[in-house]
């Protein structure tokens, strides 16, 4: 509830006003921006932080300057503004230097690695977190250590390259099994199952979905349970579409819903609004996934085809509720793609709509790949309709696979740029 928050901020920042506290105006200031960074207004938000970072800067407070620095960073990066990101970042980074403050260096130049990792820059992104993950190995700080090779992980997933993101994960898992600490082993399984499922091992992710459950709730979180329940449940519908037996897939989608309406009762309980969005959509994908499945003829399509918009129409409002424009838009270009997909919800015409939807939020915020999905799905549409005796779709369809291909060839994600090359060739 955002403008409930600005208005209790905007007191307390009128009550030290009248006392004229700097350093707590400063501070209200620099609250207000977060408040409407998390709502996604981050121009109010950058002008509140930036009201913040010239107070202290006023008030000679060096170290709360380079941490107004470092929230415009996290505000740009949210924004989808690389460059800038990258220049309040470098503010950051050179303030900490000043103070010879190895730790915050530290953390700069894991900062710098989350930006150009955001932009599509792999490389410059894995040389700024080897130089965090070296620093803090200096400094004898080992959780900061493992949490970096995490961060790697996390950089080679989207780069595509999954056998170092494993590489990388597995010695994280390992630091924090030198150190039992079983919340960090749980979190651990739980992305090395991200990872195998980026990677089409569905068999092997779920195993470690598995693990990541069971520890999480040995150790009561319940929370964590609820989201690997959700994780699980849509690996199991990915290996389900990439089942042959039917009967082994009936089995899949019916453990799928288990999970999902397990996650779906945990988050009820505790109010987890962000958790309740993403089960609900994940819990619409189910259901047509099932609708792939039923003959045309079979008298329970009605009722699925209702549940399937209720609940990606219930998981959307969420987003809208918690102010999450991207996230949204990422969850419903998957509604996009079922509406081309599958056979008895096929709407070319909602399809495109949504997807035109979210390439421009996706273009809005910068966000280079899931413009390139965008472009791919469009693409792909369009190329239906040539097929359904529409023609002039064709040369549509070849436009929209080529901005998505020359995007995977400048993100150097070869695998995205060979699967576009491969469909050009048959247009």
């Amino acid at each position: 509830k955002y403008q409930q928050a600005v208005d209790c901020q905007n007191k307390k920042l009128a009550s030290y006003q009248q006392l004229d506290d700097q350093v707590n105006i400063a501070l209200a200031y620099y609250q207000l921006g977060n408040i409407y960074q998390g709502w996604g207004k981050y121009e109010q938000a950058i002008s509140y932080y930036e009201q913040s970072r010239q107070l202290y800067q006023q008030l000679g407070k060096e170290k709360d300057v380079a941490l107004r620095w470092n929230w415009l960073s996290d505000c740009y990066i949210a924004w989808g503004q690389y460059q800038q990101a990258v220049d309040c970042q470098n503010q950051n980074l050179a303030i900490r230097q000043q103070l010879d403050d190895q730790v915050n260096i530290a953390d700069a130049y894991f900062q710098l690695g989350r930006i150009y990792q955001g932009w599509g820059k792999y490389e410059q992104a894995i040389s700024y977190y080897e130089q965090s993950r070296e620093l803090y190995q200096q400094l004898g700080k080992e959780k900061d250590v493992a949490n970096r090779w995490y961060s790697l992980a996390n950089c080679y997933i989207a780069w595509g390259q999954y056998q170092q993101a494993v590489d990388c994960q597995n010695k994280k898992l390992a630091k924090y099994q030198q150190l039992d600490d079983k919340v960090n082993i749980a979190l651990a399984y739980y992305q090395l199952g991200t990872i195998y499922q980026g990677w089409g091992k569905y068999e092997q992710a779920i195993n470690y979905y598995e693990k990541s459950r069971e520890l999480y709730e040995q150790l009561g979180k319940e929370r964590d349970v609820a989201r690997g329940l959700r994780r699980l449940a849509y690996c199991q519908i990915l290996l389900a579409k990439n089942t042959a037996n039917t009967t082994e897939v009936t089995e899949l989608l019916k453990q799928a819903e288990k999970n999902i309406h397990q996650a779906i009762e945990i988050n009820t309980l505790g109010q987890y609004q962000e958790n309740l969005a993403y089960d609900y959509t994940k819990l619409s994908l189910l259901y047509s996934a099932h609708l792939h499945l039923l003959p045309i003829d079979n008298s329970s399509i009605p009722e699925k085809i209702a549940l399937f918009e209720e609940y990606y129409h219930k998981g959307l409002t969420y987003f809208d509720e918690l102010g999450q424009i991207v996230n949204k838009a990422e969850e419903a270009l998957d509604i996009a793609r079922v509406y081309l997909e599958v056979e008895i919800l096929e709407n070319l015409d909602r399809s495109e709509e949504i997807a035109q939807e979210c390439l421009q939020v996706f273009q809005d915020y910068n966000r280079q790949k899931l413009t390139a999905s965008a472009y791919k799905l469009l693409g792909e549409i369009h190329l239906k309709r040539t097929q359904q005796n529409q023609p002039d779709n064709q040369v549509i369809a070849h436009q929209f696979l080529t901005q998505s291909l020359q995007i995977y060839q400048d993100l150097d994600l070869q695998k995205q740029a060979g699967e576009i090359s491969m469909i050009l060739d048959n247009v």
